[in-house]
């Protein structure tokens, strides 16, 4: 009786606890989503993704249609990287998953409260569900769109079978595997002090080199290497499930029972890894500080920034300019995070830096882009949020005896400061290199010191008008505070506009480029000539440095008469 009560009751404890993780789950879902919809970096990137997978639609299902018709002609000669395609997914999810558990993704929402009330394998299987629950749209539209065309081009609804249950495989499988490895990684850095300040620095470099492959078409290559090896794992399976039931090819059953038997022991096996390096990362004393966030330092202003500014003093006619110098370039120091997005167009450039390595030689535009990256980042970094950076120190700047200018002329300076430099030798090399004519190559020099002042300058204008003071969480420790949708669109179309001027004042091979492509795309048979785009030039440089006084005005003005 009491062995069949004993029974009775495990199984009642069970049910609640499989309850309890559906609830967390779905917790940390609707979490998820009021944090893109709270916090627009987020969204927008959200937005880009999903933009790339509807530009990719049409030609994914052209392509695969074409695969299906081909199929059902007897040619299978079509499907030759269908098994790497199959594979490259399960690996990249894998990848996905190791890095959502290292992230916020492996964080306990209110951890001391909820660890307390609730056992780790309830609150880790919840956690488990709601990583696993975010990609199936992910997979489910991919899916949908190339089983589609499949489908079309072979004729029959008989390829969807085949597509769902290898994309229902490669989730949960990937997911089971990847999943636990990201908490086993995260507890393994918590207990080391080096490994926590290098986190960060690893993140950054995973994200760099996981675009590298993707703009340099060096993942084809790596994918071709090592296609033999996945092949001949049990990842190669995934293929014949995949191509089970599309007519005309031969895709081996066994292969494809194998492929489900895998994932039917991985899963289960999953969840309890994930229940095992859950408790393994939450339940430590951390070796880092966990009060570090790139919010603005309540000590900012202390010894670092005052012996800076008495340097700076030096050069500048007034101390409190230098003491606003100093101050933002001690925070942009201690709080890195808060610039380190301007570091995300680097990642387009990779294109580039192949090229140089390849061939050494670049492209003429090179120098010109190294130019606006400079203006533009300079900008973004501190002046476009120049009244929401101050973060706790802005009662301070705003009842101190300095005015507006002073705090304009600093935070400019310390821009100017840290990119000026960068960008002009910059601007020289990628100009030697690029072998453009001689007098190009001394406008892009002196271009690079004007556009960072300049950039720096119109930024604090945009940034003093359209402040931004709410932070985003970039991971489930460390917030930032961005600068505002406005103030970043406005400044970049300015730039862009005084950009492009200068390359066509500059640049012959830009004037007829741009003469070519305009005549083909102006109405009424508008055919604008290489002079006629130089005046064009000329007169958007005057009209973008026209605007940089008034930005100066502008931005402090604005802080001058900004109330709290």
């Amino acid at each position: 009786m009491s062995s069949a009560g004993e029974t009775k009751s495990s199984r009642d404890g069970a049910l609640p606890a499989i309850a309890i993780s559906a609830v967390i789950a779905k917790t940390e879902l609707r979490r998820a989503a009021r944090k893109i919809r709270d916090q627009d970096v987020w969204l927008a990137l959200l937005a880009v993704g999903v933009l790339g997978f509807v530009v990719v639609s049409p030609l994914a299902f052209d392509a695969a249609r074409d695969v299906g018709a081909s199929l059902a002609a007897g040619d299978d000669g079509a499907l030759t990287h269908a098994p790497l395609a199959a594979a490259a997914t399960w690996v990249f999810l894998a990848a996905f998953m190791v890095v959502s558990g290292v992230g916020s993704y492996g964080e306990v929402d209110n951890a001391d409260g909820m660890l307390t009330i609730r056992p780790p394998k309830d609150v880790a299987g919840g956690l488990f569900l709601s990583s696993l629950a975010q990609y199936i749209p992910w997979i489910a539209y991919p899916v949908a769109v190339v089983y589609a065309g499949l489908s079309v081009g072979a004729r029959t609804p008989l390829p969807f079978a085949g597509g769902v249950a290898a994309g229902a495989v490669v989730l949960l499988s990937s997911c089971a595997v990847g999943y636990p490895v990201g908490l086993f990684l995260k507890g393994v850095f918590r207990r080391s002090e080096t490994l926590s300040r290098l986190k960060p620095v690893l993140g950054v470099a995973a994200g760099a080199i996981y675009f590298w492959l993707m703009f340099s078409g060096e993942f084809v290559t790596v994918a071709q290497t090592i296609e033999p090896a996945v092949l001949a794992s049990p990842l190669g399976w995934l293929d014949d499930l995949a191509l089970l039931t599309t007519p005309g090819t031969s895709a081996s059953p066994l292969a494809a029972v194998g492929a489900v038997s895998l994932a039917a022991v991985l899963f289960p096996v999953g969840v309890l890894a994930t229940v095992r390096a859950a408790r393994y990362a939450w339940y430590v004393d951390r070796a880092e500080d966990n009060g570090a966030q790139a919010t603005e330092p309540e000590d900012a202003g202390t010894a670092p920034a005052g012996r800076l500014g008495r340097l700076l003093s030096t050069v500048c006619r007034r101390q409190g300019t230098a003491g606003v110098a100093a101050v933002t370039l001690v925070r942009a120091y201690r709080a890195p995070m808060q610039s380190l997005f301007v570091a995300v167009p680097l990642l387009f450039a990779f294109p580039l830096f192949e090229q140089l390595l390849t061939s050494g030689s670049l492209p003429w535009y090179a120098p010109w882009l190294v130019v606006f990256y400079g203006a533009w980042a300079a900008g973004a970094a501190s002046p476009l949020n120049v009244l929401g950076n101050q973060g706790a120190t802005l009662p301070t700047l705003l009842t101190a005896r300095s005015d507006g200018r002073t705090a304009v002329r600093g935070t400019v300076l310390a821009a100017v400061l840290l990119v000026a430099p960068l960008t002009t030798l910059g601007a020289a090399w990628t100009a030697t290199t690029a072998g453009v004519p001689r007098a190009e190559a001394v406008a892009v020099t002196v271009a690079a010191p004007v556009g960072v002042v300049a950039g720096s300058v119109l930024a604090a204008g945009f940034g003093a008008l359209f402040p931004r003071f709410e932070s985003i969480d970039v991971t489930a420790s460390r917030s930032a505070v961005l600068p505002s949708k406005a103030a970043f669109g406005l400044f970049s179309l300015l730039l862009t506009v005084g950009q492009v001027g200068a390359v066509f004042t500059a640049s012959l091979t830009a004037r007829r480029i741009g003469s070519v492509l305009l005549s083909e795309r102006l109405p009424f048979g508008l055919t604008p000539s290489a002079s006629t785009l130089e005046s064009v030039g000329w007169f958007l440089v005057v009209l973008v440095l026209a605007a940089v006084p008034v930005a100066y005005l502008v931005a402090a003005r604005r802080i001058d008469s900004y109330r709290l």
